[in-house]
C-alpha cells in the first residue's frame, strides 16, 4: 500500500490558509522589525511546516513503513515501533512501550491513506507485538 500525503495540495480549501499565515508573520517581523528578522521568520516556519509544504509519500512494506521526502527514503522497521496511537485523521507510532507526553515530540505521525481500514489492517497485522495506547480525553 502506498500513498501521498500533500495537504497543501489535498487540502486547499483551507491550506492555502498557512501559507498566507507563514506571510503575515513575516509581515509582521518586517514592519516591527526588519527585513533579516522577516526572512528568518518565514524560514523558520517552513522548515517546521515542511511536511505541510511538499510532499510526502508513505508505503506499508512487510519489513517497515517507508516514507519518501525530499528525494530520501526513511524505512521505520516494525520491530522499532513499541506503541501506536490511533488517531482520527492518522497513527502516530512511538519508540517507547509506554510513551510519555515528550514521546509526543520524536514519535512519527503517518496520515492516513484514502481506505482508511486498509492501514487499520496493517497496523493491526505488523504491530502484534506493540501496545496501542488509548487517545486521552
Amino acid at each position: 500500500m502506498r500513498w501521498r500525503n500533500w495537504p497543501l495540495v489535498d487540502g486547499m480549501a483551507w491550506s492555502w490558509a498557512v501559507l498566507l499565515g507563514i506571510l503575515i508573520a513575516g509581515g509582521f517581523a518586517f514592519w516591527y522589525g526588519s527585513p533579516l528578522v522577516a526572512v528568518a521568520v518565514v524560514a523558520a516556519l517552513a522548515v517546521v511546516l515542511w511536511q505541510f509544504l511538499l510532499p510526502v509519500t508513505y508505503e506499508v512494506t512487510p519489513l517497515g513503513l517507508r516514507r519518501y521526502a525530499l528525494g530520501r527514503i526513511r524505512l521505520v522497521p516494525w520491530q522499532a515501533v513499541r506503541a501506536y496511537q490511533l488517531r482520527p485523521t492518522g497513527v502516530v507510532f512511538f519508540q517507547n512501550a509506554n510513551p510519555t507526553r515528550a514521546d509526543q515530540l520524536i514519535s512519527l505521525f503517518v496520515p492516513y491513506p484514502d481506505d482508511e481500514d486498509e492501514m487499520l489492517v496493517a497496523v493491526r497485522l505488523y504491530l502484534s507485538h506493540a501496545t496501542e495506547v488509548p487517545r486521552r480525553g
